[in-house]
This record gives structure tokens, C-alpha cells and sequence, in this order.
């Protein structure tokens, strides 16, 4: 497809660039919408100079500067920053336009957004506030300061982003002038006193998206908790990777209690992840019944349930608008798993995934687990892959799902059947039993889109998977 040649405003904004002709008396007359693209050329030519005029003089309420230009050099970044500096020392404000808010996200933030509209930026946070605060809030902006948008991220000390580091410095230096606001928030294994007082400075207010992955140290997670208390707008958090032994001290359980305590205060969230995680086992009861908003989402992947956690799914807790269930990687082999039935007959009407991959389940299980799945009937996936389940009972279960007409990928496990005593895959059998189990499928109803798929291969990591269409194809060793 041919490209559709340059306008002439495309054309002058690169002669005006490339030539470095503009100035800051020309900035000043310059008609508002030759701004963005004047924007966009400067940065693509790395001009830092006509960048910093263009933010000094900068006509609308909002520089969307990641609406604009994906990660800027340093270089550019410092001439943004220079000229968000000269803004705010200048008394005399030009084009009787104040600047709200300056905004480095990238794009996935400003989709269908407007250069000139700022009600993103106040509107989509009050929608989530508390009546209170929404007065609160109110009450701030006749004393309004610039607000300054970036997600921000430390997961390790070793690979830091050059241009985060000095944007904190940057902002740190003008805390009367501007807020630091966050929406997405990564926190790793870094000192705990450098992330503190990042934290001090931030609206917590702002932070929607939190990411907690501490890697084994139980302590600096407990230390985080008096600021994480205050993201009262927070809809998603991530608790990664935290490891350590089955026997804890007084001031490990400590350390517990008061980390569980914390989901009583986010009274917005929405969508819990908890990923190999080692000290929530035999705590699930009291982490359910803390949460005040019902949940959209609940993924548990690689931790140690014990029969008290799995049954405490089924007592009463928000789960009144669950679309999604995820339990990857949670061993169930010597627990019953009635308490997890009971749980999905709760959110029957409303559960949209079922990820059940690597539970190491039998054919009891899944039997058990069948009346309450088959109520599922807004479900859209289910992934049942890594579960020892026989031929017999799978052919049973799939002869079931007719109602589950809203299914668009299906991932079942290779029957049992299919390894020989050494627990490898016997290619003919695994193609001729997926194959009879296809038609049995298709004489249900019609899928979308099916695949069985056997346990990764011992020697390449890789598995066998035969689809709908017939398509199969073979681990890395057979290939």
C-alpha cells in the first residue's frame, strides 16, 4: 500500500526543524495546531533546543508527551523537563492558557484522547472516589499545581531507566510547584528506603496498578504497608514472588497479619494476582473475607493451598462479580476439591475464564469439578492442560459442555492414555485418541477453537498438541 505524500504542514514542520528557524517569538505566534506536529519532527530530529520552546509555549491545557513520541533520548527528555521548568518560574502565563498536566505514559493511556481535553485527567479518578473525596478534591484546585503523569518502575538497582531516574530528581527539587502522580506502579528488589521516599512523594490517590515483587524478603513487604495503605483508588494489585520457609517467627506472623490487613483498606480493588507466594498458606480465609470490593479477577499461580484455603472459596466473600479464575500451578492432588465446586456454582453466571492449567488433578477431580463447570455458560475460555485425567472421563466431561456455547479457545489435557510407562508420548496413539475425541467434540456442538495438549516434553520442554482443524504438531525431539 503506497504512503500518502507529505502535507505541507508536514513539509514546513521539517524545514523549520532541520533549519532550527524557530524561536521563541516565532513560538509565540505559531497557531496552536502546529504544535503537536512541530512536536513530533523536533524529536524525530533530536532537537532538543526547539523541543524545550515548544514546551515553554505549549497552547493547551495537557502535553501528552507519550501521545506524541514513544521514550524520547535523554537528551530530549531533559530539554522537556527544561521546558516545563521554564513554565513554571515564568510569571506571565502566554495564550491565557494554563498547563494542567504533563503526561509521559505511553499510548495504551490516551487512547481516543483529545490533545485539548483534560477532563481525562480529574474525571477518570473521581469516578472511582468515595463522596468524601470527591469534595476533598474539589476543595485542592483553586490551588492547583501542575500534575506530572509517568508510570514508574524499580524492580532492580542494576538495570535502572536513566530517564526515571532524573525525572525523581527533577521532581523532587520542585515539590511546591508540581505533584508526581503514578497510575502504574512496579516495585522490586530494591532498597526499601530508596522506594520510601519515592512514595512520600507521590499522590498515592493516583495508583491504580501495583506491582509488589519483593523476592523473598517478608520484612520489606510488611515495611511498604503504611503507604500502600493509602492508594485508597487502587483496582490491581500483584503480590510476586516472595519466598521463604514453612516455619515462621513471631515477627514473621507479625509481618503476615499486618500485610493481610492491608486488603481491608482497598476499597476499589478489583482484580487480585498473588504469584508464587509462600506465606499466604493457611491465611486465605482471612485475606477473602478482608476484601471490601468483589472482584473482577482472581489468579492464584504457584502457591501451596491447604484444605482450609480452598475451602474457604466457598464461604462468603465478593465474589458476586467474578469473571475470572485463574489457580495455574495450585497443586490439588491430595485435596477435595467440592469447596472449589461450590465456589464456581456461586459465580456460574457471571465467570467469562477458567485457568485450572498444571493442578495436577485426577479424574476425580475434574468429575467433581463437571456439574459446576458446565453451569459456566458465559464462559469464553477454559484451560485444563498438566491434569492426569483418563480418556474416558474427558470424552464424559466434553459430552457435557453443549450449554458452554460462548467458549472461543479450549485447552484440554492429552488423555492419560497417550504415555507409554516411561511418561513420554506415543505419537500414534496421541493422534488417533485427540483425533476420536474431536469428533465426539464436534458431535456436541460446533467449538471455535480446541486444542489438546500433553505435559511438556522431559527432554525439549515442549509439548504435543493436536487442534480442531487436525493439525498436529510434535515436541522439538520428534521434530
Amino acid at each position: 500500500m503506497a504512503h500518502a505524500p507529505p502535507t505541507l504542514q508536514d513539509q514546513a514542520s521539517k524545514s523549520l526543524v532541520k533549519n532550527e528557524l524557530l524561536t521563541i517569538s516565532d513560538a509565540e505566534c505559531l497557531i496552536r495546531e502546529l504544535f503537536p506536529p512541530l512536536f513530533k519532527e523536533a524529536n524525530t530530529q533530536s532537537k532538543a533546543e526547539i523541543i524545550k520552546i515548544l514546551v515553554e509555549y505549549w497552547p493547551y491545557p495537557c502535553l501528552h508527551v507519550g501521545l506524541l513520541i514513544n521514550k524520547p533520548n535523554f537528551q530530549n527528555f531533559q530539554a522537556i523537563l527544561d521546558g516545563v521548568d521554564t513554565w513554571l518560574k515564568r510569571k506571565y502565563r502566554p495564550r491565557m492558557c494554563r498547563l494542567q498536566k504533563v503526561d509521559f505514559r505511553g499510548e495504551q493511556h490516551h487512547a481516543s484522547l483529545d490533545m485539548q481535553d483534560e477532563r481525562e485527567g480529574r474525571d477518570h479518578l473521581v469516578g472511582t472516589m468515595p463522596k468524601k473525596q470527591i469534595v476533598e478534591s474539589h476543595s485542592r484546585t483553586r490551588k492547583e499545581r501542575l500534575r506530572l503523569f509517568s508510570d514508574l518502575s524499580f524492580m532492580s538497582s542494576l538495570h535502572e531507566d536513566k530517564n526515571q531516574t532524573r525525572l525523581l530528581e527533577w521532581a523532587e527539587e520542585r515539590t511546591n510547584f508540581l505533584h508526581l502522580c503514578c497510575e502504574k506502579l512496579e516495585i522490586g528488589a530494591v532498597e526499601v528506603s530508596k522506594v520510601r521516599n519515592v512514595l512520600k512523594s507521590l499522590q498515592p490517590e493516583f495508583i491504580k496498578e501495583l506491582e509488589l515483587n519483593t523476592v523473598g524478603n517478608l520484612s520489606k513487604l510488611a515495611k511498604l504497608v503504611p503507604f500502600i495503605r493509602k492508594m485508597r483508588n487502587l483496582q490491581k494489585l500483584m503480590l510476586v514472588r516472595t519466598f521463604g520457609t514453612r516455619t515462621f517467627t513471631r515477627e514473621e506472623r507479625w509481618n503476615i497479619s499486618k500485610i493481610i490487613s492491608l486488603f481491608c483498606k482497598l476499597s476499589c480493588l478489583q482484580h487480585l494476582t498473588i504469584d508464587d507466594v509462600y506465606f499466604l498458606t493457611d491465611h486465605m480465609t482471612e485475606l477473602l473475607r478482608c476484601l471490601e470490593a468483589p472482584l473482577v479477577s482472581l489468579k492464584i499461580t504457584l502457591c501451596q493451598l491447604s484444605q482450609s484455603d480452598l475451602e474457604s472459596f466457598a464461604q462468603y466473600w465478593n465474589y458476586s462479580q467474578l469473571k475470572h479464575l485463574c489457580l495455574r500451578g495450585v497443586t490439588l492432588t491430595n485435596l477435595d476439591v467440592k469447596p472449589l465446586r461450590d465456589l464456581l456454582r456461586h459465580v456460574a453466571a457471571n465467570l467469562e475464564t477458567l485457568d485450572l492449567e498444571d493442578c495436577r488433578m485426577d479424574d476425580s477431580h475434574l468429575s467433581t469439578l463437571l456439574p459446576a463447570v458446565i453451569e459456566c455458560t458465559q464462559l469464553t475460555s477454559i484451560n485444563l492442560y498438566d491434569n492426569d485425567i483418563s480418556e474416558d472421563v474427558l470424552e464424559y466431561f466434553l459430552y457435557h459442555t453443549t450449554n458452554l456455547s460462548q467458549l472461543t479457545t479450549e485447552m484440554y489435557p492429552a488423555p492419560s492414555e497417550v504415555y507409554n510407562e516411561s511418561k513420554y508420548v506415543v505419537v500414534e496413539i496421541f493422534i488417533q485418541i485427540c483425533a476420536e475425541l474431536m469428533d465426539k467434540l464436534m458431535d456436541v456442538r460446533q467449538p471455535i477453537s480446541v486444542c489438546f495438549g500433553s505435559y511438556s516434553c522431559f527432554d525439549c520442554d515442549d509439548r504435543y498438541l493436536y487442534e480442531d482443524d487436525g493439525d498436529v504438531t510434535l515436541c522439538l525431539c520428534q521434530e
